[in-house]
């Protein structure tokens, strides 16, 4: 709980600086084929295959961009008998995307980047608590596309496989706000 407050005060507290340096910002939701925690294939062990992410797009030149983004993996719970597991993952990534594209309504692009994993388990028999962690490096590699729903919104699907000691496939969706149109439509409060 205290990782989860800490990271929801560093996010509100970035939330200024977002609007002054980014041109896109948003998130959503997928679906991940998941992961063994520490590489042990029992039923307790396996990761949620769920998650919602937040993400940011930072427009360096016209075909490349960074997006920094942050992913909370819906819990995977296993009971049996007096015995809970619960195996929480939280990730971190920066990926460079590469816009082969960029039509007025609609952008394709490569992505490459870092990920950086946190992964914990939980395991509670009647009041005995035993905790386990571990983190990952990793490699992301995939692609995706933004697709304009309006001038303020885009539409943002990726895919993307993620090469470490907790390999994986990711498949996510989500909306993306566009800063830029909104600077630029902004009401100054005047007659």
């Amino acid at each position: 709980m205290k990782r989860l407050l800490t990271t929801l005060v560093i996010i509100t507290l970035t939330i200024p600086a977002i609007n002054a340096q980014f041109t896109k910002v948003g998130g959503g939701v997928g679906f991940t084929s998941g992961y063994l925690f520490h590489e042990m294939n029992y039923d307790y062990n396996k990761s949620g295959h769920f998650f919602a992410f937040a993400k940011g797009i930072y427009e360096i030149s016209v075909p490349l961009h960074i997006s920094p983004s942050v992913t909370f993996f819906v819990p995977h719970v296993f009971k049996e008998f007096d015995y809970k597991y619960t195996v929480n993952t939280m990730m971190i990534d920066v990926n460079g995307h590469y816009v082969f594209n960029s039509l007025d309504r609609f952008e394709f692009y490569g992505l490459a980047g870092l990920n950086v994993m946190l992964a914990w388990k939980r395991e509670k028999f009647d009041t005995e608590v035993f905790k386990e962690s571990d983190n990952a490096l990793g490699l992301n590699l995939g692609a995706g596309t933004y697709m304009k729903i309006t001038d303020q919104f885009d539409l943002a699907v990726e895919a993307k496989y993620i090469i470490s000691k907790y390999d994986q496939f990711m498949l996510n969706a989500g909306i993306l706000i566009n800063i830029d149109w909104l600077k630029k439509h902004e009401d100054t409060g005047g007659l």
